[in-house]
């Protein structure tokens, strides 16, 4: 641990504008914010359910309605035999993220960066971390629940195999159109969101810089969606661009916390603080923060530098669960998945 060994005051120094570090650079959590947008649009009593107690201790489940089919009459009947409906149960996994780091006082003390901004500085290295396990995840929830059957789409080839369709770049104006027609041939006629590796924004800006007096308008293609840019989708190097498309209000994310670090201030309890703070990339709703004083032996050189015997340290953890969500269907899967060919 490099313990800001290389920033200790040991000459004049100036200091970096924060906007000038790079360093710190978030990378497109789109999948993330696209399970995150709908949340409350999909789980009706969200609020209640994030809510819950300890997760381990409970069964966590959504239920909903089913599509009931029924083979139809050519007659009346004096004898009625209706079918019943039927319902359904999802169950949610949760995944515990976890990052750990610290701040030494006597560091901060003899540091050109005080105790604020060492603070700062781990809670955004601990949030980067965390908001790139979850975004693989969220990517790989999308992935497993990609519909598997081309069903009556034609604008595209299908491959059978890898379950996407695919769009040849002679057709790359209107890749997008393609995109919304295959999610009506499929019944999805609402408005979609649409996660796509961030070499397609290049396509969408170009587009978009069609004008309306534009012979080239391709301005069409654009209302009735969202966007959302990931860069963690696997994109095949044949390919110029993925996309995995959803209808509105068709995937969420449960984020959660512990109901001690739910309060409005600090709940302590002997060496240990409990809390929450708002997300700083403002994508879940808050995320906990356990904090442990300690006194800690920082004194040497190499990864010590800086402190003393009895230095006065804080011990930090930011956590969150998160349970993605897509529910099932009686036939075919919610996500569908396209490609942009570079052929």
């Amino acid at each position: 641990m490099a313990h800001y060994a290389n920033t200790v005051l040991l000459n004049a120094l100036t200091m970096l504008q924060e906007k000038a570090n790079k360093d710190f650079r978030a990378p497109a959590y789109g999948a993330t914010q696209a399970f995150s947008d709908r949340k409350r649009d999909v789980i009706q009593n969200y609020d209640e359910f994030k809510n819950a107690d300890e997760t381990g201790l409970r069964t966590l489940q959504v239920d909903y309605l089913r599509r009931n089919s029924q083979a139809l009459g050519t007659s009346r009947s004096a004898s009625l035999t209706g079918a019943y409906g039927t319902s359904t149960r999802d169950s949610l996994t949760f995944v515990t993220y976890t990052r750990e780091f610290s701040v030494s006082d006597d560091n901060a003390r003899n540091n050109t960066f005080r105790h604020a901004k060492q603070l700062a500085a781990q809670l955004e290295n601990a949030r980067l971390d965390i908001g790139a396990g979850i975004e693989t995840a969220a990517i790989t929830k999308l992935e497993a629940f990609k519909n598997t059957v081309q069903g009556n789409r034609t604008l595209g080839t299908w491959d059978g195999s890898n379950y996407y369709m695919s769009v040849a770049n002679a057709d790359e104006d209107r890749y997008f159109n393609y995109v919304e027609n295959g999610m009506q041939m499929l019944d999805y006629n609402g408005a979609i969101q649409l996660i796509n590796f961030g070499a397609l924004n290049e396509l969408k800006s170009w587009q978009i810089a069609q004008g309306a007096a534009n012979s080239s308008n391709l301005n069409f293609q654009y209302g009735n969606k969202k966007f959302y840019t990931s860069n963690s989708i696997t994109n095949s190097t044949d390919h110029l661009g993925t996309t995995y498309a959803v209808e509105d209000n068709s995937i969420a994310l449960v984020d959660w916390i512990p109901g001690k670090n739910r309060g409005s201030g600090l709940m302590g309890h002997a060496t240990w603080d409990f809390t929450n703070i708002p997300d700083p990339f403002g994508i879940f709703d808050r995320m906990a923060l356990a904090v442990q004083p300690k006194v800690v032996n920082t004194s040497g050189t190499g990864t010590a530098v800086g402190g003393n015997t009895q230095d006065a340290t804080w011990l930090y953890e930011l956590s969150v669960d998160v349970a993605f969500y897509i529910p099932t269907i009686t036939t075919q899967k919610l996500v569908n998945k396209y490609v942009l060919s570079k052929t």
